[in-house]
């Protein structure tokens, strides 16, 4: 008789504050925290409860082997630039261990909604366009770190700027400019 062996049981509650524990030792994130120049927001706080239920990166990607816990956001005080980081899982991947384009492209598209709407008259826009190099695979199953900034703002239309990099800082796998476009 084959017995089946059974993986150890791993408490969810302690995962997460595992995951928790690691996300806040981030270089970055350590930096932001200490630093007067910025500002820790939840990143959800700002939606109306109605669009946080029916948001992509809060209810869809989030779970086991996807986003398991919440992204941390920084602002700095001019609210011009942005710093975030995230744990991108294996069920989030195109190719076999490497995070899907369309993924990296949810999360710029984010990061830079994020600079983009702070900087717009009614605090709200859309993606007018959304440019996207590709510098490096991003492998699955890792902290990266969100890094986005203001280039000008004229009117309704802001532009702006972000990367995801290694949470090193040495290694930049994608880097995307954008324009955002308030409502009249």
């Amino acid at each position: 008789m084959q017995v089946e062996q059974q993986t150890p049981f791993v408490d969810v509650h302690d995962h997460l504050v595992v995951m928790k524990s690691e996300q806040d030792n981030i270089p970055a994130i350590r930096a932001a925290r200490e630093s007067e120049d910025y500002i820790e927001v939840d990143p959800y706080s700002l939606m109306q409860e109605e669009s946080r239920k029916q948001s992509m990166t809060a209810t869809s990607l989030r779970g086991k082997d996807k986003i398991v816990v919440p992204p941390v956001l920084f602002y700095n005080k001019a609210m011009t630039e942005v710093v975030s980081a995230i744990h991108l899982g294996k069920n989030l991947c195109g190719h076999a261990g490497i995070i899907h384009g369309g993924m990296i492209a949810t999360l710029l598209d984010e990061i830079l909604g994020c600079v983009a709407f702070a900087n717009l008259p009614k605090r709200v826009g859309f993606t007018a366009n959304l440019n996207i190099d590709y510098r490096n695979p991003l492998p699955a199953d890792q902290w990266v770190v969100l890094r986005g900034r203001l280039d000008r703002v004229e009117g309704r239309k802001a532009f702006v700027e972000a990367w995801i990099e290694s949470v090193d800082g040495e290694t930049r796998y994608s880097e995307a400019k954008s324009l955002y476009i308030g409502p009249k």
